[in-house]
This record gives structure tokens, C-alpha cells and sequence, in this order.
């Protein structure tokens, strides 16, 4: 009873001193303000403009106090819970005193030896009656044990519906990410289309311009040839009437003359027949080459776009996973926040006779299924006691309680936990 009372005056005393040190902050903020407005200044010297920095001190003010007031219920809460403990030691030292009265009582009575049967028989209803105070006392104290595990069962539902709902609109943000991939994709499959298509006008095109250039050239060929038998034919035509004209000519003149011309005119013919196969082979090989070349274009692109593709697939499934992987570990370290840091300071019972400035920090290995392994000192409080306790604690907390999630299970026992206790944070 004592050490709660002087828990409760110590509370008090912290919270005060911690009030009174939030409105002294406050006003030092507020002095220092005034005294920056109300300075004089010296005429004639330049100074450097510095932009001002606006302090919301309603704000941090109603901070404060709402930190203040999670303190003071923090703390009342706390009373609370020492005052029922205290009241139920004080219920049972009072049945024990009770019980000691009437041992004292009892030997009295057999000193005297009177009416030794109805004393034995008041004596066996006291009893009675105390075993049912103590049993009334159990009973209590169990059901506030009981009420105590349906308030963490409570929190544990509230963080689990939580954690749902959080896990819900993840799914939902991934939900929206792959429709916008989605019509991103559909958007570049309708461009690719639509070049494809674009590319297949412009071979056409250059095929049919191709072709009529051949037509054109064939028909240019044809008229030269045409041209060159007309004229030969009024040569041959001139050549046999100056034959006519000159019979008196000699005969080997003559057929000189005829071989001459038989040998001109088969040389221009397989000149302009070498000459029409050389452009044919010439359109033939030009043709070739660009369809060759607008294959291999074709192949080029449709390969780096295939790799592109591939390539942005993968992309965004590695962001994908590299998404889901940081939500799991953010969702694990919450969870080592809200759930066990409070699990195993509700295990700790600090000595508060040691000062208020007591604190030591830890590091705790646990593994998969939250057995804890080794729990290591990092920084002491310097008072052995002081961290026995902390490591007691710990290890009869153990095991600890893990999210339901593998991965986030296996990265906390991966991590760690690193925990600071201390008096005036527990």
C-alpha cells in the first residue's frame, strides 16, 4: 500500500513538474518573440533581410497539452491499476489478520476449556466463512485477470481489423496500378499496330511505284527499239535503191557492203539486247535489296520491341515485388511497435525505489514462432539490478507474440528487436 501511494505521489510529481516545464518552454517561446519585435535598431546600418520563420505556438501549445493529457491518463490509468492491486492485498492481509485473531482467540478459549464442543463447532463455521472470503478473494481476483485478457483480446482485434483494412487499400492501389499498366499496354499495342500498318502502306507503295517505273522503261525500250528497226528498215530501203541505182558497181563492193551491214545490225541488236538484260538484272537485284533490307528493318524492330517489352515486364514486376516486400516489412516493424514492445513492458515490474533517470537499452533475438534466443545489453542504465529485471522480464515473456505472416514473422527474427525501458516511459 505504501509503494503504491508513493507510485501515485511520484506520478503526480513527474506530471506536474512536466506541465509546469511545457508553459515555461511556452513562454521563453513567447519572450523571446516579443524581444525579437521590440529590439531597436541602429539608423544608418544596412542589414541582411533573413526570411522569418512563423512558429504556430497555438499549435505547439495545444501539442503539448494533448501530450500532457495522454501523460495524465497514462498515469491515471496506472493509479488505477496499483490501487486495485493494492486493494487486493489489502483484502488478503485483512483475511490473514482475521484468520491470526481467531487462531488468537481459539488458543483462548482452550485455555479456558469452556464450552469446548459449541466453540468447536462456531469455530468450524468461521473457518468456513473465511475459506469462502479467500475463495471470494481468488475469484476476484481472476475475473479482473479475466477482464485484463478480453481488453488485450479487444486491442488485438482492433490492430488485426486494422492491419485488414490497411492490407485492403494496398490491394486496392495494386488494383489500380495494373489498370493503368494495363491500358498503358493496350495504348502501345494499338501504336505498334498502327506503325506496322503504316510501314506495310509504305512497302506497298514503294512496290507499286517500282513496278510502274519497270512498265515506264519497258515501254521506253520498246519504242527505241522500234525507232532503231525503222530506221534500219529506210536505210535498208535507201541502201536498195542506191543498189538499184549502182548495178554497175562491182559485186564484191556489193557484198562487202551487205556484210558490213549484216554485221552492224547484229552488233546493235546484241548491244541493246545486253544492254535491256543489264537494267532487268539491274531492277531485279535493286528490288531484292530492298526487300531484303525492309525484312531485316521489320525483324530489327519487332526484336527490340519484343525486348522492350520483356524488359518492361520485368521491370515492373521487380517493382511489384519490391512494393509488396517493403509493405511487409513496414506492416512487421508496426507490429514489434504496437504489439510486442507493450506485450513484454507489461511483463516488467521496474524496482521505484532507483532513479527516475534509469534507462537501458536492448537488443532481442527471437525466432520464427517468437521464442526469444538471447536478449544483449546495448546500453546500460548502470544499475545491475535495474537491467535484471528488464532481462527477466523479456525472457518471461517469451515466447512473444508474431503476425500471422511468414514473411513478416521471419523478418523480425532477421532484425531483431531493440527496445529502451525506462522509468518514467514504462
Amino acid at each position: 500500500m505504501l509503494r503504491s501511494e508513493r507510485g501515485s505521489r511520484r506520478q503526480n510529481l513527474i506530471a506536474s513538474a512536466f506541465t509546469v516545464g511545457v508553459h515555461a518552454i511556452i513562454g521563453l517561446l513567447l519572450l523571446f518573440t516579443l524581444s525579437l519585435s521590440d529590439t531597436p535598431h541602429p539608423e544608418g546600418v544596412l542589414a541582411e533581410s533573413i526570411p522569418a520563420e512563423v512558429i504556430d505556438e497555438v499549435a505547439i501549445r495545444e501539442e503539448l497539452e494533448r501530450l500532457a493529457e495522454l501523460e495524465r491518463q497514462r498515469q491515471r490509468e496506472e493509479a488505477a491499476r496499483q490501487a486495485k492491486l493494492a486493494q487486493a492485498e489489502r483484502e488478503a492481509r485483512e483475511a490473514e489478520e482475521r484468520q491470526q485473531t481467531e487462531i488468537q482467540r481459539r488458543k483462548e478459549e482452550e485455555a479456558a476449556r469452556r464450552k469446548a464442543e459449541e466453540e468447536a463447532v462456531r469455530r468450524k463455521a468461521e473457518e468456513e466463512a473465511r475459506r469462502r472470503e479467500v475463495e471470494e478473494a481468488k475469484r476476484k481476483a481472476a475475473e479482473e485477470r479475466r477482464k485484463i485478457r478480453a481488453e488485450e483480446r479487444r486491442k488485438a482485434a482492433e490492430e488485426a481489423q486494422r492491419q485488414a483494412e490497411e492490407q485492403r487499400k494496398l490491394a486496392e492501389r495494386r488494383k489500380a496500378a495494373e489498370e493503368a499498366q494495363r491500358q498503358a499496354e493496350e495504348a502501345r499495342k494499338a501504336e505498334k499496330a498502327r506503325k506496322t500498318e503504316e510501314r506495310r502502306k509504305a512497302i506497298a507503295e514503294a512496290k507499286q511505284r517500282k513496278a510502274e517505273e519497270a512498265r515506264k522503261a519497258e515501254v521506253k525500250r520498246k519504242a527505241t527499239e522500234a525507232e532503231a528497226k525503222r530506221k534500219a528498215e529506210e536505210t535498208r530501203k535507201a541502201e536498195a535503191e542506191a543498189k538499184r541505182k549502182a548495178e554497175a558497181e562491182a559485186e564484191a563492193k556489193r557484198k562487202a557492203e551487205a556484210e558490213a551491214k549484216r554485221k552492224a545490225e547484229a552488233e546493235a541488236k546484241r548491244k541493246a539486247e545486253a544492254e535491256a538484260k543489264r537494267k532487268a538484272e539491274a531492277e531485279a537485284e535493286a528490288k531484292r535489296k530492298a526487300e531484303a533490307e525492309a525484312e531485316a528493318k521489320r525483324k530489327a524492330e519487332a526484336e527490340a520491341e519484343a525486348k522492350r517489352k520483356a524488359e518492361a515486364e520485368a521491370e515492373a514486376k521487380r517493382k511489384a515485388e519490391e512494393a509488396q516486400r517493403l509493405a511487409q516489412e513496414l506492416a512487421a516493424a508496426e507490429f514489434a511497435k504496437r504489439r510486442i514492445e507493450p506485450y513484454i513492458k507489461r511483463q516488467w515490474n521496474p524496482l521505484l525505489s532507483g532513479s527516475a533517470k534509469l534507462s537501458c537499452e536492448v537488443v532481442i533475438s527471437v525466432n520464427n514462432t517468437g521464442s526469444v534466443t538471447k536478449v544483449r545489453i546495448v546500453k546500460s542504465s548502470g544499475d545491475a539490478q535495474f537491467d535484471d529485471s528488464v532481462k527477466a522480464a523479456i525472457l518471461s515473456a517469451s515466447p512473444l507474440p508474431m503476425p500471422a505472416n511468414d514473411y513478416q514473422a521471419t523478418y523480425i527474427a532477421k532484425q531483431s528487436l531493440k527496445i529502451r525501458f525506462s522509468l518514467d516511459s514504462n
